[in-house]
């Protein structure tokens, strides 16, 4: 009985081969690999579609398999952690220098590389089977045709009917996409940097009405991938920050930044921004200078090139400028933020009658913490990565603290305002190796730490009102008394006013509603 059946299966063309489960778990791992959401309908269609090439085009369906599957193993941690590829992702990998690139290579679990060397491993057993004798075409080789070309329309019929419009790039098979998408993502990338380049060489366009500066110096602290929710000032689990948390100002609990990632958050930040564009040659330096302040712009993070990325861009308009590391191949790793405290008091040394802007920079908490703490941290939770992040976070508090002496010493005036670019969302959650990362689906992604401190402060006042990192121009002509035509206050930054409801931008450059976004809970479990 079973050997009629199984001859009966063969004589129509429908026995299994051991091959087509073989490429199924290929097109699932691969489709999995490159970030995009699973989808059973296109694991099949493309298994169908390396059954097809296999029977008319074996050589052909090889390269790509191997092409495909290498891609795969590469991009696998990658795609785990931040999904398939988008503007946010190209960018970065423009302006990421080799020491944030070999920190992103080690925060990884171990597990997701193993994951990459089995699916080399299967592209490698694909690629070296070996070709058989031609058959004539069977049902089943006519149903894997249907199948695949029918997956093909799925997702350009769908946005057919739903935005009318139809475009066959906008097939949903993993392959085709992620092609598309580094293609298109990496245009736009390409054209963004063309265009700060050439507004490099462009003169700001600045109408400055009054500029009446409060204090004599102000001083700017940009911070690095911190959730506000792991400040203790700000109302985290852990007293991290024993500087902030009694220090006297006004603390801001509910600021948003402008998007998930370094460039792109800060871009809109401190920048003037037309038409969802940032204007790199009017910001917060440049507006600065034409209000007569001298500007100072001290970093510790990477410089690629003198224009090569929204902050390099806006760091070379300032009066002075020095970078803790080049960002090529000899850039040291372990450069501390407490290094640009020199700079400042090397500033402070020289009593000066101009206002001042001076601007830091910091590594901060940036992937990966333990880095940042040569491996030190004071509680365990959960994973020693996590624990480190909180600990680092307690080194830039003492850098706060230094800074805040170094100004009450200088007996001048001074006001001083730190804030985060962006937070991290956490990834292999409950597991031993859990970490943080960029996202732009949560919340907390968006929620950062923001706080003035003033020489003539006598209180520590918190301001739960909501307020965006999109408004910062606003707060920065409030805050130095400096009028610009250009720019107009609707609301009060430092007060209880409402300011209305705030968007995001996202990864793929698309304006979200914060209030829409999920939640990304830190858990508080230690040992």
């Amino acid at each position: 009985m079973n050997l009629t059946v199984k001859d009966t299966l063969a004589a129509r063309g429908i026995a299994l081969d051991p091959w087509v489960g073989f490429y199924f778990l290929q097109s699932l791992l691969i489709n999995t690999a490159l970030g995009y959401e699973f989808s059973l309908l296109y694991a099949v269609a493309f298994s169908c579609v390396l059954l097809l090439l296999w029977r008319i085009a074996p050589r052909v369906q090889k390269n790509m398999l191997a092409l495909c599957s290498l891609t795969a193993a590469f991009y696998f941690p990658f795609g785990q952690a931040y999904g398939a590829p988008n503007f946010n992702t190209l960018l970065a990998l423009h302006s990421t220098n080799m020491e944030e690139s070999t920190e992103l290579l080690t925060i990884f679990p171990w597990y997701s590389y193993l994951v990459s060397l089995f699916i080399f491993a299967l592209g490698v057993i694909a690629f070296r089977r070996k070709p058989a004798t031609k058959q004539p075409w069977r049902f089943t080789d006519h149903l894997c045709l249907a199948v695949s070309v029918a997956a093909f329309f799925v997702a350009p019929l769908q946005n057919l009917a739903y935005g009318g419009v139809f475009k066959l790039k906008d097939t949903g098979y993993p392959v085709f996409r992620f092609v598309k998408d580094v293609v298109v993502n990496n245009a736009e990338v390409i054209d963004e940097q063309q265009r700060m380049a050439a507004l490099s060489q462009v003169k700001d366009s600045w109408n400055v009405l009054a500029a009446k500066p409060k204090y004599h110096t102000y001083v700017v602290v940009i911070g690095e991938s911190v959730r506000r929710d792991a400040v203790g000032a700000f109302g985290g689990h852990w007293d991290n920050t024993p500087f902030a948390s009694h220090a006297n100002g006004y603390f801001f609990t509910d600021y948003v930044a402008a998007s998930g990632s370094t460039q792109k958050s800060l871009g809109l930040t401190l920048n003037r921004v037309l038409d969802n564009k940032p204007q790199y040659q009017d910001n917060f330096v440049t507006l600065a200078n034409r209000a007569g302040f001298q500007t100072w712009w001290f970093s510790n993070q990477g410089q690629i090139g003198e224009y090569d990325t929204a902050i390099a861009s806006i760091a070379k308009r300032a009066d002075e400028v020095q970078f803790l590391k080049s960002g090529d191949f000899e850039a040291d790793k372990n450069t501390r933020d407490e290094a640009l405290l020199k700079m400042t008091s090397q500033v402070f040394a020289t009593p000066r009658t101009q206002p001042q802007l001076i601007v830091l920079h910091l590594m901060g908490s940036h992937p990966q913490a333990c880095d940042r703490t040569q491996g030190k941290y004071e509680v365990f939770v959960q994973s020693k990565e996590t624990s480190c992040y909180l600990h680092s976070i307690t080194q830039t508090d003492h850098l706060l603290e230094q800074l805040y002496q170094q100004l009450q010493n200088t007996g001048q005036s001074f006001s001083m305002v730190y804030f985060s670019d962006h937070g991290l969302a956490f990834k292999e959650r409950g597991k031993e190796v859990q970490y943080l990362a960029h996202d732009d689906k949560f919340q907390q992604n968006f929620q950062v730490p923001f706080m003035v401190l003033s020489s003539d402060d006598t209180a520590h006042r918190l301001i739960k009102a909501r307020r965006s990192a999109n408004d910062f121009l606003s707060f920065f002509a409030q805050w130095t008394g400096i009028k610009a035509k250009e720019i107009t206050s609707k609301y009060k930054f430092v007060s209880s006013q409402k300011a209305g409801p705030v968007w995001v931008t996202n990864f793929k450059l698309h304006k979200v509603s914060y209030d829409h976004l999920g939640s990304d809970i830190f858990e508080t479990k230690t040992r």
